[in-house]
């Protein structure tokens, strides 16, 4: 089984920002994939379903960002999963240029909250799919980070990551598959 969890933060408020792109490709990926209705357990909402004959479990916590560890805990637990080879969290990387894909097995938090959370409570040997929201706005120093994350994505963006959420799509079963070399390059063009 894996689990394939986006972060995020719950509330209207938040669909749409930089910080909540794991929420949106967990969204995109139960769509496509005719994954049965969320259902709330586990301080999340999380869809069990199958994917290429692989048992898969898509899952959004429903804390804040920087509390998202007890929950993917508690669902990796739940499932008795291996975490260091069968759980991938989809998050925003700040240092990496808009929607640019770089796929971790382990290591630091790189500075991010939700990260940094999930291994204080599971430690950090876990697969991270990190997707680059950087653009000149963070690179002029227009904004500060944390009003950075928060905001909405342009227009112009919103189109792109329509186009992003294809590739994604149309090349998920290679991180199933874990030809995680293949995926970045047809998604990184």
């Amino acid at each position: 089984m894996i689990i394939l969890s986006g972060l995020g933060n719950p509330g209207k408020e938040y669909n749409g920002t930089r910080h909540n792109i794991g929420f949106d490709l967990i969204n995109c990926l139960h769509t496509h994939y005719n994954f049965p209705e969320f259902r709330k357990k586990f301080d999340g909402l999380f869809s069990k379903s199958e994917i290429l004959g692989q048992e898969v479990v898509m899952f959004k916590p429903d804390k804040f960002m920087n509390l998202s560890g007890k929950p993917i805990r508690a669902i990796s637990q739940f499932f008795k999963v291996n975490c260091k080879r069968n759980l991938y969290v989809l998050h925003d990387d700040l240092d990496l240029a808009f929607l640019k894909i770089r796929i971790k097995e382990a290591g630091g938090h790189g500075g991010h909250n939700g990260i940094k959370d999930i291994i204080n409570n599971i430690g950090n040997e876990f697969h991270r799919v990190k997707i680059g929201i950087k653009n000149n706005i963070l690179i002029e120093n227009k904004i500060s980070s944390s009003d950075f994350v928060l905001s909405k994505f342009s227009a112009s963006e919103k189109q792109n990551i329509k186009k992003f959420k294809k590739k994604i799509q149309d090349h998920f079963y290679l991180i199933l598959n874990r030809n995680f070399s293949l995926f970045i390059n047809n998604l990184n063009i």
